[in-house]
């Protein structure tokens, strides 16, 4: 029995010697524990079928992460977009290693595609692609109980159909929906990993804010089968300094300036129809030249330019108003009064609403009592017109206050109602 005994103890030493000469012979020529790990798990492994199909175990549950690394907002105000982690967790017990004494089994990229993934896409993306300098983005790590821990780098393009009409002072919401193309609920289900996701710090976006991102669940059903979705909302605020400085103070000094034309003299044509020119002129291209978004409705940068080139342009009409009032007033005063005012057009010069004659004439008691009457009569309507600036110069300031109270008063606090091309 003894003898029986040191036999086997023999043996076993010897085998274990055997295995430690193996494992130092294998490790010499350069495959690892982890190699060898991989090639015994890929060897069985059959990558076409999901972990459901193969364990008949129910759907398997994939939990997604977005790691946002920046987020940004096109010009067009069409889309944005975003370059993420895309991160999922599921488990395939086909991958299990719980007696290869290893935390965690790290895949090589290339060792991926040999592997089940899931089939998810983005319903609302535009252009999208992988980064691949200087290896491709993916991580692939199994922990020995069969979890798997998948993160790839994208960036892509996103819709997102924009509401202008409080531009620039809106708030807009812009979503990603992720759902599975092939899988239906049977086999598959995608849900949110808490939280949802995970903004970097050193995102500054140039047009906009996020205030907050809110995710929701939006399962669709097509043709007779469920295919799970899941969706986030993003929360954006337009940041609109720009417009203040470039749009909202320079209308505003454009048409305080149109406001100088009522100090004139109102025989200054040449000033005043200079000034009301130059001030419609310049609030036109201050339009042009402000990057102010084209679309087939109203917005709110449109009511303020409408409103404040009709103020500039109720000026020059005011002016043009008191002219023409004054110069048919003189003419009517004139031909009702011909035995008093005897002129002659040879002889008589108009400049603006002012009449004066050549210094050649020689003077007579009737033609100095002509030129007083005419005088008299000019200053009369000039009074008129004067008055007339008078009123200009309270009316129009005080309609313009209005206006900015009701304008600001309206869209601060209007919030239009955003229906989504994409419903959920």
């Amino acid at each position: 029995m003894f003898c029986w005994f040191c036999v086997w103890l023999l043996l076993s030493v010897w085998h274990d010697i055997t295995c430690i000469q193996d494992t130092n012979k294998s490790t010499s020529h350069g495959i690892s524990k982890g190699q060898t790990i991989v090639d015994e798990i890929l060897r069985t492994y059959d990558g076409r079928v999901s972990p459901s199909d193969a364990l008949e175990n129910g759907a398997v549950e994939v939990s997604v992460q977005l790691y946002i690394l920046s987020l940004d907002s096109s010009d067009e105000s069409t889309d944005f977009t975003m370059n993420f982690f895309l991160r999922q967790r599921w488990r395939d017990e086909r991958l299990a290693h719980n007696e290869s004494g290893l935390p965690v089994l790290e895949l090589h990229h290339l060792a991926i595609n040999e592997v089940w993934l899931p089939d998810i896409y983005f319903v609302n993306e535009k252009t999208a692609h992988f980064h691949y300098v200087s290896v491709p983005n993916k991580m692939f790590n199994v922990f020995p109980d069969g979890r798997v821990s998948y993160s790839v780098r994208v960036t892509g393009t996103f819709t997102c159909e924009m509401d202008l009409r409080k531009f620039p002072l809106d708030k807009q919401t812009c979503f990603v929906k992720i759902e599975s193309y092939g899988h239906s609920t049977r086999s598959l289900k995608i849900r949110w990993k808490s939280p949802a996701v995970i903004l970097s710090k050193n995102i500054k976006m140039t047009l906009f804010s996020i205030k907050d991102t809110v995710p929701f669940i939006c399962d669709q059903q097509y043709m007779e089968y469920n295919y799970s979705c899941i969706g986030i909302n993003f929360h954006l605020t337009r940041m609109n300094g720009f417009y203040f400085i470039h749009m909202y103070v320079p209308s505003i000094l454009i048409v305080m300036l149109s406001w100088i034309s009522f100090w004139l003299d109102i025989e200054a044509t040449a000033a005043r129809v200079s000034l009301g020119i130059l001030t419609v002129l310049a609030m036109t291209t201050q339009n042009k030249n402000t990057g102010v978004q084209q679309v087939s409705y109203v917005t709110a940068m449109n009511v303020w330019t409408a409103a404040s080139l009709a103020f500039v342009f109720l000026g020059v009409i005011e002016f043009a108003y008191i002219n023409v009032k004054t110069r048919k007033h003189v003419r009517n005063s004139i031909n009702k009064s011909p035995s008093t005012i005897s002129m002659n057009s040879s002889n008589t010069h108009m400049n603006g609403s002012v009449y004066s004659f050549p210094k050649s004439e020689p003077k007579s008691p009737q033609r100095s009592q002509s030129k007083y009457t005419l005088t008299s009569i000019i200053d009369v309507d000039n009074r008129s017109g004067r008055r007339v600036d008078r009123y200009a110069r309270i009316a129009f300031p005080v309609c313009y206050l209005l206006f900015n109270i009701c304008y600001w008063s309206f869209y601060v606090m209007w919030e239009p109602d955003q229906n989504l091309q994409l419903s959920h």
